[in-house]
């Protein structure tokens, strides 16, 4: 593999409302609500074509059981996939940062792919507390997530999946989720998953003395914050779960494309974790 060929393309699944309060930003403004993306991503090492999560069902299924939603122009991953010019066949390998039914449809479309996803995140997804019933499409609600019958490597810690690009675990959003490490031409670009939804959850919330403006979707707001300082001190540059401006650029790394500085002090801002 050569990172010099190493490219990064995000795939918008659909559109679905959140609340900036119990959502997108710890103590955001609740009851307003925004339109996010529901992201995922083709990676292509040049030997390995692998996607980063699957993405929506159909809007049907998604409003009924879970949260307004909105397909417009945008497709299910395998279609949008072909819109690139690769079939979901020619996938090797689908990485899951965690297995939330937005980030898992149309799993079962990629025949040929490995399924990766972290061991504590298999088996919270099969047993969730009732609070996560929807998150997981739970028996219970009468439906079959997309994830039955699958058969999933296990990731444990931090992972060479292939050379070049690496699991490492983010819990917080959920006990088992992962974020994926990529290495490219201009330095390491991390798939947050829902580690981070927004670009500016990353950035300080100065009158707080926030070092980050973490998000409010956490089942462990400690194990969040860690993870957000472990994606800080990974990247060079980050893709968010659920952000419009990733879709401003159709690949990365992109020429003149700006990279973050890994663990910038923030004064009256500290970071909590050291040695991490």
């Amino acid at each position: 593999m050569s990172i010099q060929n190493t490219k990064i393309y995000p795939i918008n699944t659909g559109w679905c409302e959140s609340d900036l309060g119990t959502y997108m930003f710890f103590k955001g403004e609740p009851g307003e609500k925004i339109q996010i993306p529901v992201l995922c991503f083709y990676v292509d090492t040049g030997e390995h074509k692998i996607m980063v999560d699957t993405g929506l069902p159909d809007a049907e299924r998604a409003t009924k059981y879970h949260h307004s939603c909105q397909k417009k122009d945008c497709l299910d991953s395998p279609d949008e996939l072909r819109k690139l010019g690769v079939e979901p066949d020619e996938i090797d390998i689908c990485i899951f940062t965690h297995l939330h039914w937005d980030h898992t449809h149309n799993m079962k479309q990629y025949r040929n792919a490995r399924y990766i996803a972290h061991a504590t995140e298999i088996r919270w997804a099969h047993n969730p507390l009732p609070l996560y019933y929807r998150s997981y499409e739970s028996p219970m609600l009468g439906i079959e997530a997309p994830f039955i019958g699958c058969q999933f490597e296990l990731a444990e810690g931090v992972a060479e999946i292939v050379p070049g690009v690496t699991v490492f675990p983010t819990p917080g959003h959920t006990p088992g989720h992962q974020s994926v490490q990529v290495e490219t031409a201009v330095g390491n670009i991390v798939i947050c998953g829902d580690a981070v939804f927004r670009f500016r959850n990353m950035e300080p919330r100065p009158e707080e003395h926030w070092r980050y403006w973490v998000q409010q979707r956490f089942v462990s707001m400690i194990d969040g914050w860690r993870s957000v300082e472990e994606i800080d001190r990974r990247a060079d540059f980050i893709l968010p779960g659920h952000d419009e401006a990733v879709m401003d650029h159709p690949v990365y790394p992109y020429e003149g494309m700006p990279l973050r500085e890994r663990r910038k002090p923030v004064e009256g801002a500290p970071f909590y974790f050291t040695g991490i």
